[in-house]
């Protein structure tokens, strides 16, 4: 029997929050946008999380002033896609920001993984539970926090008041980035590591209520709720 490669397990984990994301908060409420565009935009967004993880790697994400400058582009990248025509002032414009934001996020813990495996080629690493939920709270952090931003960012394209929620992305991942720069420069171990994610993970989890009670159901026309109840009943 084969016994996959641990880094290809830790790199698997990288996805789990982003399959219960879309399978959670996208399935239940399909009606509401085209399947094959939110496919669409997941796929762009897995592609662009692998070239802004790579990137970012040229920078040293424990400064909080290089980790806000990565956080910056991402977000300002998220924006110039939102901000086109196919999405301008359309309320579905809400769900493709979130499931390209899903896919960016999920794809750069994927490449951060990835290269921590690369680091340890050579060596025989055990796979143990610490590090299977270090790599899960990581991706935990970065898929919800960039699913989230990129749906706020929808919401502005829909509402047509662009720059306004780009700035609320923006200052929402960037405190969320100076939790992950505590994480990653405090000086206490791995406890303090831990601490920080999981911090960083409580915030994205109310932030993701907060989307989907508040955000979503006010980006859904309420002509088009009655029509899909009408259609349910």
């Amino acid at each position: 029997m084969t016994v996959m490669d641990p880094f290809t397990i830790l790199g698997l984990v990288s996805f789990i929050p982003a399959v219960v994301i879309l399978y959670f908060v996208l399935g239940e409420f399909d009606v509401y946008f085209k399947d094959n565009k939110a496919f669409f935009m997941i796929i762009v967004g897995l592609g662009l999380g692998m070239v802004l993880g790579f990137f970012s790697l040229f920078f040293d994400l424990t400064d909080f002033l290089m980790a806000i400058s990565v956080i910056a582009l991402i977000e300002v990248v998220k924006f110039f896609i939102l901000l086109q025509k196919p999405f301008r002032l359309k309320h579905d414009s809400t769900f493709y920001g979130l499931a390209i934001g899903t896919g960016i996020g999920a794809m750069i813990t994927f490449v951060y993984s990835y290269t921590a495996g690369v680091a340890f080629i050579d060596e025989d690493i055990m796979l143990d539970l610490p590090t299977i939920l270090f790599v899960f709270l990581m991706s935990y952090n970065y898929t919800l926090i960039n699913a989230g931003t990129g749906t706020i960012i929808g919401y502005g394209s829909y509402r047509g008041e662009f720059w306004k929620y780009l700035a609320r992305g923006f200052m929402v991942s960037g405190l969320h980035g100076l939790v992950m720069t505590l994480a990653w420069s405090l000086q206490f171990g791995m406890i303090g590591t831990y601490a920080m994610l999981g911090i960083g993970a409580i915030y994205c989890t109310v932030l993701m209520f907060y989307i989907y009670n508040e955000v979503i159901p006010a980006s859904i026309p309420d002509e088009l709720k009655k029509r899909v109840e009408e259609m349910e009943d």
